[in-house]
């Protein structure tokens, strides 16, 4: 960024970030990009048929509509599986054929992204680098902090450290390595079923690099949802001003004075004027940002007020982490002490606890009830 480009206020650089985004990307460009996904659509729009002949069939053994279908009696015994098996394939069909339709229009979107990085000196990758398990937002669960590997097995996968998310349409800053110094991506949740959750399935996001490790801070937008239920109420500190209507901000027991001194004025006033519908996670030397609008529509809005917000947050969060010291660490110019480095989840054990009671009221109700209007 140039002596020009600073000197721009935020109104202005953001404006001109919009005016660099392409007005328009013809079918024939999409053409020329991949032809293939035109015939992909074709036979995405083909498997609609047999799609809603299915799902009529389907319709038709559950519901009767738009009409009964009676199975003969020598194969009756089947039809709970033929059921089953209509609705699987009905949803296999329609989740097939959509996304065949969809290949030209994520090569559009994917043209106009690629374009824009160019016209900002940036790079794109359709399929982006996948996030690492670090944190709240890409849900790295309950566990401890993972230690940093020895310098001789950094080449190894982590299996305790693999990312549970993978990221599409990936407008990115630095090395080719695992963790450029700045991503803008759509994350999509990729774990299995015993992997940790986080709190969305699919979000876009703004992850960019820190001068150094900082204390685990989660700045959770109040327009953005609430994270209530994952973060227990004693982590919760309040700030002066009007931050407290846009924001709660989580931090470690024993670091609201080392919260302080990261988040001053001009990193709420920033925060406020230019992040406000965003949750906010710092952790190790990780800035993450996460948007609920992810969509197509939404990529020229979105993805150019985070790269702006990557810009400020970048200059006045990373001057405040280029100072910051943490005294209970071995090493304090370079580490957080381990009562720093993770936010403390709510316990699993009272959400269990709270469903087995709920479970346990609904089998017990006919029986309560029997037994009142017996004795009456």
């Amino acid at each position: 960024m140039n002596d020009t480009e600073r000197a721009q206020d935020p109104a202005s650089r953001l404006a001109q970030f919009r005016s660099e985004w392409p007005a328009t990307v013809t079918w024939r460009e999409v053409r020329e990009e991949d032809p293939r996904v035109f015939r992909s659509a074709v036979q995405g729009a083909l498997l609609l048929m047999p799609a809603v002949l299915v799902t009529v069939l389907a319709s038709s053994l559950t519901m009767e509509l738009p009409f009964a279908i009676v199975l003969p009696d020598w194969i009756d015994w089947m039809g709970g599986l033929a059921i089953v098996a209509a609705l699987w394939v009905a949803i296999g069909l329609w989740i097939w054929s959509l996304v065949l339709l969809s290949l030209p229009f994520d090569t559009r979107r994917g043209i106009a992204i690629a374009r824009f990085a160019a016209e900002r000196g940036l790079l794109y990758s359709r399929n982006g680098f996948a996030p690492d398990r670090l944190g709240i937002l890409f849900a790295e669960g309950r566990g401890p902090a993972a230690p940093r590997r020895p310098a001789r097995l950094a080449h190894r996968p982590d299996p305790s450290r693999a990312s549970l998310f993978r990221s599409t349409f990936s407008l990115w800053r630095g090395d080719r390595g695992p963790n450029p110094s700045l991503q803008i991506a759509v994350a999509a949740y990729a774990g299995g079923k015993s992997d940790p959750k986080g709190p969305r399935h699919a979000f876009r996001f703004m992850e960019m690099r820190l001068p150094r490790a900082l204390p685990h801070l989660m700045i959770d937008a109040r327009r953005n949802g609430s994270l209530r239920s994952l973060l227990p109420g004693t982590q919760r500190l309040s700030l002066e001003g009007d931050f407290d209507r846009y924001f709660t901000v989580y931090v470690p027991q024993g670091y609201e004075r080392d919260a302080l001194q990261l988040l001053t004025p001009d990193v709420m006033v920033c925060l406020i004027d230019h992040g406000r519908r965003w949750d906010i996670e710092v952790i190790e030397d990780r800035l993450i940002v996460a948007s609920s609008r992810f969509r197509r529509r939404s990529d020229r809005a979105d993805v150019t007020a985070l790269l702006l917000f990557s810009e400020l947050i970048g200059a006045e969060l990373g001057h405040q982490a280029a100072h910051y010291t943490d005294p209970r660490a071995e090493r304090p110019r370079t580490q957080v002490a381990e009562a720093g480095r993770r936010l403390r989840l709510r316990s699993a054990a009272w959400t269990t606890a709270g469903f087995a009671l709920v479970a346990a009221a609904m089998l017990s109700f006919p029986h309560v009830l029997g037994w009142i209007l017996d004795l009456n």
